[in-house]
């Protein structure tokens, strides 16, 4: 059977792109070449670049020759790093209804079902697919995708369908983030000497500053968008000593920052106030804002036209996505088999029965969600 035939071949894909070395720290060359092998025949755009630590990466947009796609499948080939893997994560494992493997959740396996889906298709239904390097990292690859592909430019395809992990729910929305680092610097001295200027002395009133206005976020319900779970804008820091010991005066202190928000929530004043904050105590700040949030309304057409298709009502989520950046060109939804509570994790895995269903689901929306836009 056509289905049966489907599953087995986006099996078989997933399980060589779990095998392929992608975390985001490396080269994607590998994993983008068995890519466009499977895309062979199409007309493929590749999109080189180095990302800030001199690595190699690469982004893909595909067409079927001669067509006009009016919706683009979009996913990245990067995963995060495998720490306290237990297991081999570059080996997909089933066991039970779960195929193991770093990647096979986020988001190699929606990527995989996505792939074989369109190419099931006949030519003149096929989508344009986009396969981005760095989403883990700050999302450079979508973005020197969008600022530098001439596919994406001469086709402009009407809308992008993510294929992150949604458990195959329709997502019409979600938070993005302003990131923040803030270094302190100090002299770094033997402790006892008294020679020494320990930086997180000037860090520690900035924190403070930061723990007052973590509690407003969370505390003040006139800033909570009750359409998301938590309805609170998250603000979370992470502060690095870069493993100064407790008898040494620590140089360098830095703190680094996630704010996360809404598409009904205007993050200039929290910008305002960090860095205010920051100059106020002496502190270098680097201020990094993503696109705004990709948040459609509940009755935009194809937000409605995928519950059709779907049986499912759309919902607002507080993951991010590539749809941030995609939204600069068209409308943008997220849909993907895998729970996002089982990715980033030492037993990242999918569920089978929602990768299979997916195959389908994604064909059906191929087909008609372009008749919406």
């Amino acid at each position: 059977m056509a289905a049966e035939r489907d599953s087995a071949q986006a099996l078989d894909l997933l399980r060589r792109m779990i095998g392929i070395d992608s975390r985001s720290f490396v080269s994607n060359l590998a994993i983008a070449e068995l890519m466009e092998g499977e895309l062979a025949g199409w007309q493929v755009e590749r999109i080189d670049y180095v990302d800030p630590a001199g690595v190699k990466k690469r982004n893909l947009v595909a067409v079927e020759p001669g067509q006009r796609p009016r919706i683009a499948f979009a996913g990245h080939l990067d995963t995060v790093a495998d720490t306290e893997w237990q297991r081999n994560p570059f080996e997909a494992t089933l066991e039970g209804d779960n195929l193991h493997g770093l990647g096979a959740c986020d988001m190699k396996g929606p990527i995989a079902a996505f792939v074989t889906a369109i190419k099931a298709l006949p030519p003149a239904e096929r989508p344009m697919i986009v396969l981005t390097a760095d989403e883990e990292t700050g999302k450079q690859g979508a973005r020197e995708t969008v600022a530098r592909s001439a596919l994406l430019k001469d086709i402009a395809p009407a809308c992008f369908l993510v294929a992150e992990p949604t458990v195959n729910g329709i997502v019409r929305g979600h938070r993005v983030d302003v990131q923040f680092v803030a270094h302190a610097k100090g002299v770094q001295a033997h402790s006892s000497t008294g020679k020494g200027l320990n930086a997180n002395i000037a860090m520690i009133p900035f924190l403070a500053d930061m723990r007052a206005l973590y509690l407003r976020l969370r505390e003040d319900t006139s800033l909570h968008d009750p359409q998301y779970d938590p309805p609170f804008c998250d603000l979370n820091m992470v502060v690095d000593n870069y493993g100064a010991f407790n008898n040494v005066t620590v140089g360098l202190a830095t703190t680094r920052i996630k704010f996360r928000y809404s598409k009904s929530f205007d993050p200039a004043w929290v910008i305002a106030e960090v860095t205010q904050s920051a100059t106020r105590h002496g502190l270098e700040l680097i201020v990094k804002p993503e696109a705004p949030p990709p948040e459609l309304p509940p009755d935009h057409p194809l937000v409605v036209k995928a519950e059709a298709i779907l049986g499912r009502r759309a919902e607002v989520a507080g993951i991010g996505t590539e749809a941030s950046e995609y939204s600069r060109l068209a409308p943008a939804i997220v849909c993907g088999p895998g729970d996002v509570a089982h990715a980033h994790r030492p037993v990242e895995h999918i569920n089978m029965a929602q990768f299979v269903a997916s195959i389908d689901n994604f064909r059906r929306l191929a087909r008609e969600l372009p008749d919406a836009v």
